[in-house]
């Protein structure tokens, strides 16, 4: 609807105008007088892009939550700027949407299928990200930006989700954190609930994750110039501050989240069931019930990795928790690091004795060992078991394990499926695991099957968080538990594909949903019947649900409207019965151990997620490229982000109308490297497969020189130069200081010219568009026959036209000693697409033949002047090739990041007599020359007579 007017601004597209030298044309002409970039005058102290509006817009309606997010940027420097736009959604999020607007061309957002592999690796990824305090996780947008100079940029991000009640509370979250004060900064909810309102009420800035920014944890109310208007069933909630009240909150514009939190009227004891055009919804949350008894064992992690504050404050909650127990529920405690610690060797009732004993118990913990999950595990279950096996208990109740751990299973049994299958046994369904993981280290994947096989939930809390709050505010999720065995029936006949109907436990101040498809839309009536347990009786509560006929409202703003392509979006109840139906195919594609199981839930929900346009772990986003063009419409190739909702990386340059790169599936860091490259100091080898010889040499250039690498502009097309950056020499050294190739810069004139400029940190394709990559993040670009793919922090694949490929490996050093510098070593992978005429220190060699004689010492005529005479009768090595007659010597080198050690004769003196000309001659006068005055086909040996000369 209106979301598309309110496209947030600030993207990675480049436009180019008239008369930038870096602006593309669509002449010939133009492209001519392109000047290349000089990276080291990028340097200069730069004034970050101007963010100048920030907005943030949430309709809630019947608690599942459209949110888009729009944001302007504007370059005012004169020269391009990198800018990143971050933006962080709750982990049970689905985005929906990416458009990008740069000037009047519109990038679409696009849904497609993502291949199995990449799937369950992703799934893996989003498993890993962080978690916002413990009980609400986050992902992490981010759209990196190259703003041309005086530019501006638009962008939009759409992400829906189905509220959670916790502690009787839903909560809304949004993450109001710009990265720099905003002139226009503005977050506007709206709150429709038929069911009416209840204590609805706006929270402090919540932030605790970010350094140097606010937190507002204890601030007595709202944040500053906050507006609630609401009556009995809608809500409008509007913040809008000020930079000035912006600075006053936090001066990196890092704010913190902007919570609402609010509940509903609950009159009917069998819930809130709401039925639209098809779908219906059911919220059960019955109140007024007497709580069920609980047995409960806490298991808490005492291995080394807990010492100090991450155990006191685990002690401090336990203590707090034990206060908490009821009398009719029973306890016992495991503390678990090699060894097993178990308080007690039966549950005990909760008295003051015994909960004085616990305490106690529990402060004299101390940390040591390793982490036996496992077998913790094992004794916490064997003590319920025994419990309920061993006593006539009068009362139903239910039987927990609260688990917390900082790490991964280091003792015993470790092999995870191995830990995941004893767990379930021995539960039997009958135990619930809860789980909470601290830190950075801990297993979460683990925890979170583990909670998913036996019916509990997990939290991760952050390592700067307060543990202790956390897992107190965790169990006070599940101290109540009101109901358990919970089955919800709707007539077979009348209503399918519904979502689970099923549940082991109802706690207090939590919701059961269901959501599901009437068969008959015409139907007046919905038949509901659910069955439950409570502590002493057996609950059955039937209704017969009115189905009006209604027409789906999407005038809320933030609510999906319309395609655009005459196709009206599903209201609000079918995207909420998909999204559902989505979460647990997931879910249950976790839990599954059968691969053939497995594809089936994974292409199930993949096909779900296309339909409603859900990036999910199966799915991924492609952003579609509309060009105006003589007053047609023409949709080009997109740009495919092969990465799940965790993180999106896009970077683009924009303003030609030729179809743009694709970015594809993360790339396979497993490359095959030729020994034909350049690398270190900088050590150059040259392989000879025909005649079965490696040479090798050395170059000792200056920093900044710019070397030719590959020469082939008048034959393939393709142009490979380096440059050297400098470092000290190691202390004692024979250098005085050492140099590194710190860029390659890589032409390729054919079929189209890109240019591709490649650093240890970031890789830039200039082509029909402008693509930054980070080195950091994998994946595959392909555009109009080049194919660039990264593998994170380890190497830069470029194929061109699928003949000529280059790998370069990139090295980073964390601690790096003075003498070291990150640098990039550059290898000859595939040459078969270069020409006879291919020249440069690396490229003059290819395809050559090559031999090895023994002569006399001073026999050959390319020695250089010796201060001694020769002795007499001793042998010399001559290596003959291109015509050239050049004394070597045997050696060894180490290449592929000192993985391989290799044999090979070495040319002295700087490849004096090896290479062709002198070390000048291979000397560029800026990254993309492609001037040559070697090779070309003149005769073996001789001098150029021409000078050929084709500049970028």
């Amino acid at each position: 609807m209106l979301l598309l007017l309110v496209l947030c601004l600030g993207l990675p597209l480049r436009t180019g105008s008239q008369g930038e030298a870096w602006s593309w044309g669509d002449t010939s002409e133009q492209v001519g007088l392109r000047v290349p970039r000089q990276p080291r005058l990028l340097q200069r102290l730069k004034t970050k892009p101007l963010m100048t509006e920030f907005s943030i817009k949430s309709t809630i309606i019947s608690r599942y939550a459209f949110t888009t997010v729009s944001c302007r940027m504007m370059n005012r420097a004169s020269e391009d700027q990198d800018a990143e736009f971050q933006m962080q959604i709750p982990a049970a999020a689905f985005i929906t949407n990416f458009t990008m607007l740069i000037g009047d061309k519109l990038y679409q957002g696009e849904i497609t299928e993502r291949g199995r592999k990449n799937g369950d690796r992703v799934k893996e990824k989003r498993n890993k990200t962080a978690e916002d305090n413990g009980a609400e996780g986050t992902d992490t947008f981010r759209a990196t930006l190259v703003i041309p100079s005086k530019g501006k940029a638009a962008f939009l991000l759409s992400y829906e989700e189905l509220l959670q009640r916790r502690l009787g509370k839903y909560e809304h979250v949004v993450s109001v954190r710009p990265q720099q004060l905003v002139g226009r900064l503005t977050v506007d909810v709206t709150v429709l609930e038929r069911s009416g309102i209840v204590g609805l009420e706006v929270l402090p800035l919540r932030n605790s994750r970010q350094k140097g920014s606010a937190r507002a944890e204890d601030d007595p109310g709202p944040p500053p110039s906050t507006v609630i208007n609401q009556n009995e069933t809608f809500a409008k909630v509007g913040f809008k501050p000020t930079v000035v009240q912006q600075a006053k909150i936090a001066q990196n514009g890092i704010l913190g989240d902007f919570i609402i939190r609010y509940d509903v009227n609950r009159e009917q004891r069998i819930g809130d069931i709401q039925v639209l055009n098809g779908y219906f919804v059911h919220y059960f949350a019955p109140k007024d019930l007497p709580p069920l008894p609980k047995n409960v064992v806490f298991v808490f992690d005492t291995s080394a990795s807990m010492v100090g504050t991450k155990l006191q404050q685990t002690r401090d909650a336990l203590t707090t928790i034990l206060l908490d127990l009821r009398p009719q529920d029973h306890f016992s405690i495991i503390g678990f690091s090699n060894r097993i610690k178990v308080w007690k060797d039966h549950l005990v009732p909760v008295t003051p004795n015994n909960i004085i004993d616990g305490k106690f118990y529990i402060h004299l913990m101390s940390p040591s060992g390793g982490t036996d999950i496992n077998g913790a595990l094992q004794a916490a279950i064997r003590l319920l078991n025994n419990y309920v096996s061993h006593n006539d208990i009068e009362e139903r109740s239910v039987s927990l394990v609260i688990f917390l751990t900082d790490g991964k299973p280091t003792v015993g049994e470790t092999h995870v499926p191995k830990i995941l299958n004893n767990t379930k046994e021995a539960a039997q369904g009958r135990i619930c695991i809860f789980t909470v993981g601290i830190g950075n280290d801990v297993d979460f994947r683990l925890l979170e099957k583990l909670s998913l096989d036996n019916c509990g939930l997990t939290r991760r809390v952050l390592e700067e968080e307060d543990a202790g709050a956390q897992l107190i505010g965790f169990y006070d999720e599940i101290r109540t538990p009101l109901l358990f065995n919970i089955r919800i029936d709707y007539p077979s006949g009348l209503v399918e594909h519904a979502t689970k109907t099923v549940f082991p436990n109802y706690f207090n101040g939590s919701e059961i949903v269901i959501a599901g498809k009437l068969v008959d839309r015409k139907m007046d009536q919905l038949h509901v019947e659910v069955t439950a347990s409570n502590s002493k009786k057996f609950i059955i509560l039937k209704t017969d649900v009115p189905v009006e006929p209604q027409k789906g409202g999407h005038g809320a703003p933030g609510s999906p409207s319309s395609r655009g392509d005459g196709k009206e979006d599903p209201n609000h109840i079918e995207r909420l019965w998909s999204y559902l139906t989505v979460k647990e195919l997931l879910s249950s594609w976790l839990q599954s151990d059968s691969e053939q199981e497995k594809e089936r839930l994974r292409q199930k929900a993949q096909d779900l997620a296309l339909t409603y346009h859900f990036l999910t772990p199966f799915t991924s986003m492609k952003l579609r490229k509309p060009v105006l063009q003589g007053g047609t419409l023409e949709v080009a190739r997109g740009m495919s982000a092969a990465t799940g909702p965790e993180t999106v990386m896009q970077s683009l340059r924009g303003s030609t109308m030729q179809p743009g790169p694709v970015l594809k599936k993360p790339y396979d860091p497993r490359v095959k490297l030729s020994k034909t490259s350049v690398d270190g100091d900088p050590h150059f080898v040259v392989d000879f497969p025909l005649s079965k010889l490696t040479v090798c040499f050395n170059i000792d250039g200056q920093p900044r020189d710019i070397l030719r690498l590959v020469s082939d502009h008048m034959g393939s097309g393709v142009t490979v130069n380096g440059e050297l950056i400098g470092a000290p020499a190691p202390p004692n050294g024979h250098k005085k200081q050492r140099t590194y190739f710190g860029t390659i810069t890589i032409l390729v004139n054919r079929p189209e010219r890109s240019y591709l400029e490649i650093t240890p940190r970031r890789v830039i394709l200039d082509g029909s568009d402008r693509l930054v990559l980070p080195c950091n993040q994998s994946m595959v670009v392909e555009s109009r026959g080049l194919e660039v793919a990264v593998s994170a922090n380890a190497n830069v694949t470029v194929t061109i036209q699928g003949t000529i490929a280059f790998v370069v490996l990139i090295h980073l050093y964390k601690k790096p000693a003075p003498f070291q510098r990150n640098h990039l070593g550059f290898y000859i992978s595939n040459s078969k697409g270069l020409s006879s005429n291919c020249h440069g220190l690396l490229g003059q060699f290819l395809n050559q033949e090559t031999k090895l004689t023994t002569e006399p010492v001073g026999h050959s005529t390319n020695l250089t002047n010796s201060p001694l005479p020769p002795a007499e009768g001793m042998l010399e090595t001559i290596l003959q090739v291109k015509g050239h007659r050049v004394p070597v010597v045997w050696k060894q080198r180490k290449i592929y990041n000192g993985e391989e050690q290799i044999d090979c004769w070495f040319a002295r003196n700087n490849a004096a007599k090896l290479i062709d000309g002198v070390y000048k001659d291979y000397l560029a006068s800026h990254p993309f020359d492609t001037e040559t005055t070697l090779g070309l086909g003149q005769p073996t040996g001789s001098e150029p007579s021409a000078l050929i000369k084709d500049s970028a």
